[in-house]
């Protein structure tokens, strides 16, 4: 574990201790730490319930498209896949949670020789009113110890444990990117929510919890969704309250059009700024600037969301078709993946090297006192993979992170079954020199939307008077039926030819017909158990938003 810092004067709030004249400069130091882990609990219990209110909403919204029964029973089902996924997640980063703090509180008492507690009640229980032996110290400990400080250096010195930790960043700015483009275009709000409850509880939790918003969220939501759904969410706002806040809203930040998308190159600046606070942190572990350098790369994920807000009209494109946007797509999700990727790879190679044994070592034998044993090539490796992969189970700061991203990587590879994402374009977005004939593939677009375009489903009209002669028996011997009255016959007039609405596609999307494809599972987790969860997660989020 880090090492704990001692201050001089212990907090004057803290039971026990023998300051007599606190200042008001002093008790508001002293308690700052406890703040801040109380708001930290708070605020995360507060974005989990708001985040589940906008997937409440979204649900209201679905359009009847969504209500067949094949498409409800596969949605029901993976609602509660991912819904019991986010459960685990959430358990168990509480867990770790706990576990770490009673260790930091172990060694916080031994130092200055705090009494521990026996039992939660009783004589010595930790929880028993008054001063005794054994009551919990909270205070004094959260001031006297720079808990967040020290667990993220835990994750940061050793090259083994960072091996789990920078994963799950370049997770985390994936994620980031993907929420910021595919939120924006389906009219999801409460975007910041998800990045930031990723932050403090985990990834794998806010993930699942997205993944479940877009399975409610299968068309973009209309603008008035608020007014749409007030009526039906527990404390909705008023109309008129909407409204106004939108004014305001409009009012101070700019908006953009659905289909405005700033130009790929200041997504690329955001992340390469991004990634550069990932690489710096294992090399300012323990020294003064390590708090600046994790507070960056905990804030920069969150520039992404901000770009169509920030920069000027003029420096982003619009995009008519969801296709033409595909190249932007390519761009960015491919810098992911490729930094990714160098992350991974240098981040691994440290890792073999440093927890690879030597070549030999010595044991005792009957004959000779020490005997020199050399190791194999392979001994070697495979020692240094299980320290790797072991080091989950070192530290609960580590053990944390570590399952953090494998609940993750389990979820991506998941919805990459059930969205059935086409593994060549899943590959596309991992290896960058992979490309395929863009040619073919523009005018297998074009001949398929000439199809579309071509295809006539409108019926025709129905008049009075005696068919044609030209039409067939049976549609002649139904045109001539008279046992309908005159209103069927008249309302059988006023019957318009049907116009498919111009967004007939998007009520389908989202939606999936087809069983779980486990085959893109499988590839799923084959890229991420190479090449790391940063990069499989850019080729999943890739492929998913160039699908549609």
């Amino acid at each position: 574990m880090a090492p704990v810092e001692i201050h001089a004067s212990p907090s004057i709030i803290a039971v026990g201790t023998t300051s007599s004249y606190p200042t008001s400069n002093t008790t508001l130091r002293s308690i700052i730490p406890t703040l801040t882990a109380g708001s930290h609990i708070l605020l995360s219990a507060s974005l989990t319930a708001l985040i589940i209110r906008t997937i409440f909403r979204s649900y209201l919204a679905l359009p009847p498209s969504s209500a067949t029964r094949h498409r409800q029973h596969l949605r029901r089902g993976h609602v509660k896949l991912f819904s019991g996924l986010a459960l685990l997640s959430l358990v168990t980063a509480g867990w770790f949670s706990l576990k770490g703090a009673s260790i930091s509180y172990r060694t916080w008492a031994l130092e200055r020789g705090v009494d521990l507690p026996e039992s939660i009640f009783g004589t010595r229980g930790a929880l028993r009113g008054g001063q005794h032996p054994g009551r919990l110290e909270i205070v004094r400990w959260l001031n006297d110890t720079p808990f967040y400080r020290d667990t993220l250096e835990i994750v940061a010195e050793k090259a083994r444990y960072f091996w789990w930790g920078q994963q799950a960043s370049l997770a985390m700015t994936s994620f980031g990117t993907y929420l910021a483009i595919e939120g924006r275009r389906r009219n999801i709000s409460n975007l910041w929510a998800y990045l930031l409850l990723a932050q403090l509880v985990n990834l794998s939790f806010a993930q699942n919890l997205w993944f479940i918003t877009v399975l409610l969220t299968p068309v973009p939501l209309p603008e008035n969704v608020d007014v749409l759904t007030e009526s039906r969410i527990p404390g909705g706002l008023h109309k008129s309250h909407v409204d106004r806040d939108r004014y305001w809203f409009e009012k101070i930040v700019p908006q953009r059009a659905d289909t405005w998308l700033p130009k790929s190159g200041f997504y690329i600046t955001a992340l390469l700024a991004t990634y550069s606070t990932v690489f710096l942190i294992p090399f300012a572990s323990n020294t003064p600037s390590f708090v600046n350098i994790a507070l960056w790369s905990k804030a920069l994920p969150f520039a992404p969301m901000l770009l169509p807000y920030i920069i000027p009209e003029s420096w982003g494109n619009n995009y008519e078709h969801p296709h033409e946007a595909h190249a932007s797509y390519m761009k960015v999700f491919r810098t992911i993946s490729t930094i990714s990727s160098l992350l991974h790879l240098k981040t691994s190679g440290l890792a073999l090297l440093y927890n690879t044994p030597k070549d030999h070592y010595y044991r005792h034998h009957l004959l000779h006192p020490i005997e020199k044993v050399h190791r194999s090539s392979t001994d070697r490796a495979v020692t240094a993979i299980e320290r790797v992969l072991g080091a989950v189970g070192d530290h609960p700061a580590v053990g944390a992170v570590g399952y953090d991203v494998v609940i993750s990587g389990l979820s991506l590879g998941i919805w990459a079954a059930i969205r059935g994402l086409d593994g060549k374009q899943i590959l596309r977005f991992t290896i960058p020199w992979m490309e395929k004939g863009k040619q073919a593939a523009k005018e297998v677009k074009a001949e398929v939307e000439n199809m579309v375009n071509s295809t006539d489903i409108s019926t025709p009209l129905r008049r009075r008077g005696r068919p044609k002669k030209s039409e067939t028996p049976q549609s002649s011997s139904t045109g001539s039926r008279r046992s309908k009255s005159k209103k069927l016959q008249a309302d059988s007039d006023d019957t318009a030819t049907y116009t498919p609405p111009s967004n007939v596609n998007e009520f389908n999307e989202g939606d999936e017909d087809e069983d779980e494809d486990w085959e893109m599972a499988a590839l799923t987790w084959g890229v991420i158990s190479s090449v790391g969860l940063g990069t499989g997660s850019a080729g999943v989020y890739g492929a998913e938003m160039t699908a549609r």
